[in-house]
C-alpha cells in the first residue's frame, strides 16, 4: 500500500548545497533543485512526529513514544517502516472537471546524461556506446565510449523531460533524424525559468541582538527558489498508515511551508521497452534521484575487473556509463545538533548501459524498473528508504 501526494510550496524554498556557510567565512548560500530525497523524507517523518506525538524531547530520549508511531518513524538512531519510493518534479494538470479528491499531475524527469545538444542549434541528440573509439582517454578499462555518428559539435545539456519525452527516451524512439525529442517534450534553458522555477537572491546582514545593531563584516546572500504556479513535487510513500491525507509541512532550509494533498500521476508504458530489450538483449538504467555507491560511481554488485554482476537473479555486464558531476549531500542532525557527514552521490540523470547475460526482459524490468539501486554505508544508512537511487529501465 502506497500513498501518493503532490507537495506544493506556499513560499520560496531553500535547499542548500553541500558547501559550508559560516558567518565571517562564507557569504553566499546557493540552492540546489530539486532537493535531495532525504529532505522530503525528513519533512514527512517530522510531520508524522509532530502530528501524532508532538513531544520532540521525549522522542529524542526514547520516552513514551506510541508503539505504532515508533514502528513507522523509528527512533533517533534507527529508521522505521516509512519509505520514500518515488520523488519527481510535477505540475498540476489543468482540468475543467469538478474538483477531485486526488490532484492530477504531470511528472517531469531529469534530462539523462547521454543526451547532448548540437552546439548553437538547440537540438538534442542521443549518444550511444561504440566499441571502436578513435581517441585514447582515461576511461576505465572495459567501458565503451559514448559517441554520435554525425560530424557536429556537441555540448552538455541539462533540463527536464515531460512524460512523453521520457517515454520516447526509454523506448529509444527518435522524433527525427536531426533531433531525438520534439520541442514540447523538453524543458531546457529559458523554458526552465518560464515553466518550472526561477532563482531569487536575497541579501542580509547578521545582527547583534545585545547591542541592537548589525555585526560588522557579516553581510551575506541566500539564493531561494520560486516555483512557478502549479509546480511542486510528486512523492510516493510506503510503510505508513498514520500519515494524514493532507496537511502543511516545513520543507528545506528556513522551514518554509508547503502543502501536500493526495495526487495521481501516470505510469510509463513498458510494452515497447520490454520488446526491444528482448530483441537486443541489452538495456540501460537512468537515475531519477541521486544514488550512493560504496565504490563511487560503480555499483557494489558489479565486479571491478570483469564489469559483470547479478541482481535479483539477472546477470549483466556493464558496457558504458554517462555520469554527471558528483554531488555532495549531507544534512543536519536535529537530535544530535551537528552536521551529518557529507557523501558524494552519483547525480540524477546518470545512465548505466548493460548487456543482458542471463535472464529475460521481464526479469530485468522486475529487478530494476522503478526500484532503488542505491547502497548504504555506515555513515549514511538506509539510502534506498530515503528515496535515493530510483531508476527507470530503457532500451538502447
Amino acid at each position: 500500500m502506497s500513498t501518493t501526494m503532490f507537495i506544493e510550496p506556499l513560499d520560496v524554498l531553500l535547499f542548500r548545497d553541500g558547501k559550508p556557510f559560516t558567518g565571517g567565512e562564507d557569504h553566499l548560500a546557493r540552492s540546489v533543485f530539486p532537493p535531495p530525497p532525504s529532505t522530503v523524507y525528513a519533512a514527512i517523518r517530522s510531520h508524522l512526529l509532530s502530528h501524532r506525538f508532538g513531544r520532540f524531547e521525549a522522542f529524542r530520549e526514547g520516552r513514551d513514544v506510541p508503539p505504532e508511531l515508533a514502528e513507522e518513524i523509528g527512533s533517533p538512531n534507527d529508521f522505521g517502516t516509512l519509505e520514500l519510493r518515488r520523488l519527481l518534479v510535477a505540475r498540476k494538470r489543468e482540468s475543467a472537471d469538478a474538483p477531485q479528491r486526488a490532484t492530477s499531475v504531470e511528472l517531469f524527469y531529469p534530462l539523462p546524461s547521454d543526451v547532448a545538444e548540437v552546439k548553437g542549434s538547440g537540438q538534442l541528440v542521443l549518444l550511444k556506446p561504440v566499441e571502436q573509439f578513435p581517441v585514447r582517454t582515461n576511461l576505465s578499462p572495459g567501458l565503451q565510449h559514448l559517441w554520435l555518428r554525425r560530424d557536429v559539435p556537441l555540448e552538455a545539456a541539462s533540463g527536464w523531460l515531460t512524460e512523453r519525452g521520457m517515454q520516447r527516451y526509454l523506448e529509444d524512439d527518435a522524433h527525427s533524424s536531426d533531433a531525438f525529442f520534439a520541442a514540447e517534450e523538453v524543458f531546457v534553458g529559458d523554458r526552465i525559468r518560464e515553466a518550472i522555477f526561477t532563482r531569487e537572491e536575497r541579501t542580509g546582514i547578521a545582527r547583534d541582538r545585545a547591542r541592537r545593531s548589525v555585526r560588522e563584516g557579516l553581510l551575506y546572500s541566500v539564493e531561494y527558489l520560486r516555483l512557478r504556479p502549479g509546480v511542486g513535487f510528486f512523492a510516493e510513500f510506503g510503510g505508513t498508515k498514520l500519515l494524514p491525507e493532507s496537511g502543511v509541512i516545513n520543507l528545506g532550509g528556513d522551514r518554509r511551508p508547503a502543502h501536500y494533498r493526495p495526487a495521481r500521476g501516470s505510469d510509463l508504458a513498458l510494452g515497447k521497452i520490454a520488446q526491444r530489450i528482448r530483441e537486443r538483449r541489452r538495456f540501460k538504467l537512468v537515475l531519477t534521484t541521486p544514488a550512493l555507491f560504496e565504490h563511487g560511481w560503480r555499483p557494489g554488485w558489479i565486479d571491478e575487473r570483469t564489469l559483470e554482476g547479478s541482481r535479483n537473479g539477472v546477470r549483466v555486464k556493464l558496457v558504458a556509463v554517462a555520469l554527471g558531476k558528483p554531488i555532495a549531500i549531507g544534512g543536519f542532525d536535529l537530535v544530535r545538533q551537528h552536521p551529518k557527514p557529507v557523501h558524494r552521490f552519483v547525480p540524477a540523470g546518470s545512465v548505466y548501459f548493460f548487456e543482458l547475460l542471463e535472464g529475460d526482459a521481464d526479469a530485468a524490468i522486475r529487478a530494476f524498473h522503478a526500484k532503488s539501486v542505491s547502497e548504504s554505508v555506515e555513515t549514511f544508512p538506509e539510502t534506498a528508504r530515503q528515496g535515493f537511487g530510483h531508476s527507470l529501465i530503457g532500451a538502447w
